[in-house]
């Protein structure tokens, strides 16, 4: 897993890891997932955070901020820290860094099955009732789908070939599904609740139209899923979906678990940091930054 995830580019056997030592002893560290970005047409290199510690008696020192600071001056031309917690978003907006959050839609496809999952939650009913009527819209019945203009990717991870084999075919832990048709690709997994029989689908890439999103909730619902979800950064990729039955989680009465290993009503938005070289000229706000679950291998199952 490490050197899968870590690997570099250029040389598969080293890996990316920024090390700060003091006479042979390992103080800190500062990993990176790197992959090519696409940045208005233009290929440059990235790399996301990972891994970004100091050892305690080593605290204080500033080593963990020149980590950063060797990373800036790298050969990265864009950098992000995905999931950053508020230590962190602090620390890199001094450097420059733009944080950004994510938008999570959502579509229930087993009432039953969520409510064995959420059995002694306090939900309200307008939740209930709002969960209930994503279950019973479906392509299939006999309207038909919705057309949606497939948004331009911007600012992202490129998304060739290469890409898609090394994530999705090569991962070495999960299984992938990658759904395809003319307007772009999907790509899911299933998910089994920890102690439990119910399961869910985590979408954790959609570049497509509404056909293609009609696809993906056909195998959710194939699936027998309580419930599939999709983050990202970008309110128009995540779109498409919404024909399809899918709302954005914002706009609904209470939100769904994010985290099934075990399940956890804890998890936090995700909230991350980006950098890009100057010369770049990059808005971080536009709506056309595409960053999901994907990136940085946030799709975990913890």
């Amino acid at each position: 897993m490490l050197r899968w995830q870590h690997g570099c580019r250029d040389d598969p056997k080293r890996l990316a890891v920024l090390v700060a030592e003091e006479e042979g002893r390992l103080l800190g560290m500062l990993g990176f997932i790197e992959f090519d970005a696409c940045v208005g047409g233009e290929r440059v290199r990235g790399g996301w955070m990972t891994n970004w510690l100091i050892v305690p008696e080593a605290r204080g020192r500033r080593l963990g901020v020149e980590l950063v600071e060797a990373a800036l001056g790298s050969q990265y031309e864009l950098i992000g820290a995905l999931a950053a917690n508020s230590a962190t978003e602090h620390i890199l907006g001094g450097y420059g860094f733009a944080a950004r959050g994510m938008h999570r839609w959502v579509r229930v496809f087993d009432v039953d099955a969520l409510h064995v999952l959420l059995e002694g939650r306090p939900v309200p009913d307008a939740a209930w009732a709002a969960w209930g009527q994503t279950q019973r819209l479906s392509t299939e019945s006999g309207s038909e789908p919705q057309t949606s203009t497939v948004p331009v990717l911007g600012v992202a991870a490129c998304r060739d070939a290469a890409f898609l084999q090394w994530r999705y075919a090569e991962h070495p832990v999960f299984r992938y599904e990658v759904l395809r048709d003319s307007s772009g690709f999907a790509a899911y997994r299933i998910e089994q609740v920890r102690d439990s029989d119910v399961s869910v689908m985590r979408i954790v890439d959609f570049a497509g139209g509404s056909g293609l999103a009609a696809a993906v909730a056909d195998a959710a619902q194939a699936a027998g899923v309580a419930f599939a979800d999709f983050s990202c950064t970008s309110d128009p990729f995540g779109r498409p979906l919404e024909s399809a039955g899918f709302e954005r989680e914002d706009r609904l009465p209470a939100e769904l678990p994010g985290r099934f290993q075990p399940l956890d009503f804890s998890d936090r938005a995700i909230v991350s940091c980006f950098w890009a070289a100057p010369r770049l000229a990059v808005d971080f706000g536009a709506d056309d930054v595409y960053v999901t679950r994907a990136d940085s291998d946030l799709d975990r199952p913890s």
